[in-house]
């Protein structure tokens, strides 16, 4: 099981003031429905949701179509590693007990104490936010301005707790039932060879903005209770729209 590490700059503003339709793809894109010859930049799409949406997956299906992921979570991930310029932070904040013998910080060991608390959540995220957002947001920018035909997209699960949503074009919320994701993450701690129970997902999701608050800051809203040919259609409509 993945520590979910958001990308933020503590920016608070109010969602966003509008009505979805409910068309497999909630889609409110006429802001971008220009002549892709008149694009002076790309354009950055942040994806979230809630943990086994199926952020992941959909950011996979629109890389196949061309679109350039970057992983928040990923680059969280690697500031996990040892030798990251943070590992000294997070020993002094939660302890020597949550490295490995190979010096890496153990996701479950910090992951068991940042769940049962939120000022251990904050505080990890105060130590990691300001390297991935200048990781993250430099290399998206830089992408979408060498490329004006682009298509960036942020996958990063606290998108919009952080408030780094001003940090992006367009907002896509990737929805399930919270049965679901509960089914779901049992079955990825398993095949990742670190179960976790019930209880413990649940933790988890507790932990998180609750989906239906999530959507009222999208642009676009993806419903992935379905099949992967569900979704599959789906992005199909996104990035046609993605295109004009």
């Amino acid at each position: 099981m993945s520590i979910e590490i958001g990308l933020g700059v503590g920016i608070q503003r109010s969602p966003k003031e509008k009505k979805l339709t409910n068309v497999g793809v909630w889609c409110t894109l006429n802001n971008m429905e220009t002549d892709t010859t008149d694009r002076t930049r790309g354009t950055i799409v942040g994806i979230t949701g809630g943990i086994a949406c199926g952020k992941t997956t959909l950011s996979d299906l629109l890389a196949e179509k061309g679109a350039i992921p970057i992983n928040a979570d990923e680059i969280g991930h690697q500031l996990l590693k040892a030798g990251s310029p943070v590992i000294g932070e997070l020993t002094d904040a939660f302890g020597e007990d949550i490295l490995e013998a190979s010096g890496d910080v153990s996701r479950k060991k910090l992951g068991a104490i940042v769940f049962k608390e939120k000022a251990a959540r904050e505080q990890l995220n105060s130590i990691l936010h300001p390297l991935i957002i200048e990781r993250s947001r430099g290399h998206a920018r830089q992408l979408v301005e060498e490329d004006p035909m682009s298509i960036v997209l942020l996958d990063a699960p606290l998108l919009i707790e952080a408030g780094a949503y001003d940090t992006v074009d367009l907002i896509v919320v990737v929805t399930a039932s919270s049965e679901t994701q509960l089914r779901r993450t049992l079955e990825r701690s398993i095949a990742q060879g670190r179960p976790l129970t019930e209880s413990e997902v649940q933790a988890r999701i507790d932990s998180q903005m609750p989906v239906t608050e999530k959507v009222k800051y999208a642009d676009v809203v993806i419903e992935n209770d379905g099949t992967l040919e569900d979704l599959h259609k789906q992005v199909d409509v996104l990035w046609e729209k993605l295109q004009k």
